[in-house]
């Protein structure tokens, strides 16, 4: 699906650069003024306390994030593990305002030049190196809770917490993509299992593909990195160096250019939809595989709860691993990360809260709301609560980073428009992909 890293599709790793988002303080104010709910315009005296235990008076935390309204995720938060965090701290009282993923961003970093940031932040781990290259965010490494807490995250979401050496943030969700497959489709064609190779899924889609019906075998959701890296990093392909510094001799590379070609290869002969290119028309993978238009088709977790709420709900399909190629079963690790802002004015409680928020109360409660837990200690009993989490926390296991670098965005804006233009027949496979390396290698030094 569209990256989300839950139902936005977003986790798609989108964000703009961060100092482009806010160069002056007349831009933080007008974007504090923009549609903002009552609570999120309390303002933070700068005389006040850091810790209520100095005061007699309840401190006020604002909590932002962008979890979805439309299920229970953000009452989940609200009524739930909130009042749990303000049960065990008397005189913290936590405010939850919930903004629309495509703001939010841009609303932090305003908000920060204004000097009134939100307390704590629910932050797409895409935004982390950004916002800690530009030192907006509190170090938590050096906290004396720090170790304790993040004792157990799985390597991915920790991964994304890290820039250059230093700990900014603390995982807080997960998630990645596996395979979804239509067991109607498998069976009529008389397919008996879901593929477990790359070489098999990509016979299989062909022999799932019926132009004719608009029913294709294989959706593959956006030429976006998030979308495309399974198949890539699987069939032996990289975009990066080991330290996200350099695009050349990666992105480019025999390995990455055969994963391309053969993409390319199953959209020219029509057995990927119309979610690759996109454009006006198109149908996102979530939305086409209920309805038979795609076969297989690679998703989160969430998908399932999309299912389950249809009308009727969609339940004849299996999910299964990312088929292994070369490069073993490598999806992506989608998620976000608590942060908090390095000038917050109540940075004691704000900390005790964003702890509260890796405690094995909070991830489980969150959990089942299809917000994945980041934490290894915490899967037994997520599993048992949701058990289809089961093939998703397996997968975690080989899942892999996108580029921890704060100009991540921009890579991966450079390599989704060359893939459209190769896909579009406007160059060759090779020579696009080399162009992209060196123009991604320009965006990652810059940096340095």
């Amino acid at each position: 699906m569209l990256q989300m890293t839950h139902k936005v599709k977003m986790g798609r790793w989108g964000a703009t650069r961060v100092a482009t988002a806010c160069v002056a303080l007349g831009l933080g104010a007008a974007m504090l003024s923009m549609a903002n709910p009552v609570s999120a315009s309390t303002n933070h005296p700068a005389s006040a306390s850091t810790t209520h235990a100095a005061t007699s008076a309840t401190v006020t935390l604002q909590f932002w994030s962008a979890y979805n309204e439309t299920d229970t995720e953000a009452s989940t938060i609200a009524d739930v593990v909130i009042p749990r965090f303000e049960q065990l701290n008397p005189g913290i009282k936590v405010v939850s305002d919930v903004y629309p993923y495509g703001v939010l961003l841009q609303k932090f970093v305003a908000a920060a030049a204004a000097g009134r940031p939100p307390d704590v932040m629910r932050s797409d781990i895409a935004w982390v190196p950004e916002l800690s290259s530009d030192g907006l965010l509190q170090q938590l490494n050096t906290l004396p809770w720090y170790a304790a807490t993040v004792k157990g995250a799985l390597p991915g979401p920790m991964a994304t917490t890290e820039f250059r050496g230093s700990f900014y943030a603390l995982p807080l969700d997960t998630n990645t993509q596996a395979l979804y497959w239509n067991k109607a489709d498998f069976a009529a064609a008389g397919i008996k299992s879901p593929p477990t190779t790359m070489t098999q899924m990509f016979a299989d889609a062909q022999k799932l593909t019926n132009t004719s019906e608009g029913h294709f075998g294989l959706g593959v959701d956006g030429t976006d990195i998030w979308n495309v890296a399974p198949y890539i990093w699987s069939d032996g392909g990289a975009f990066t160096n080991a330290n996200y510094t350099r695009a050349t001799g990666y992105m480019d590379d025999a390995g990455t250019q055969a994963a391309v070609q053969k993409l390319v290869n199953l959209d020219k002969a029509g057995v990927i939809g119309s979610d690759l290119k996109g454009g006006a028309g198109a149908v996102s993978g979530e939305a086409g595989f209920p309805k038979d238009d795609y076969a297989m088709y690679i998703d989160g977790p969430w998908a399932v709860t999309t299912y389950n709420e249809l009308k009727p709900a969609f339940k004849d399909y299996g999910i299964s691993l990312f088929p292994s190629g070369p490069g073993g079963s490598a999806s992506t690790v989608g998620g976000e990360d608590a942060i908090i802002p390095a000038d917050g004015h109540h940075l004691t409680d704000a900390a005790k809260f964003a702890e509260f928020l890796d405690s094995p109360f909070s991830q489980l409660a969150m959990a089942k709301t299809g917000q994945m837990s980041a934490f290894a200690t915490d899967g037994a009993a997520e599993v048992k609560a949701t058990p289809y989490y089961s093939i998703f926390a397996q997968q975690l296991q080989t899942a892999k980073v996108r580029a921890v670098s704060p100009f991540y965005s921009q890579m991966d804006t450079i390599f989704s428009n060359e893939l459209q233009e190769i896909l579009a027949g406007k160059v060759a496979v090779a020579k696009g992909l080399t162009s992209a390396a060196e123009a991604a290698n320009v965006a990652l030094l810059s940096g340095l």
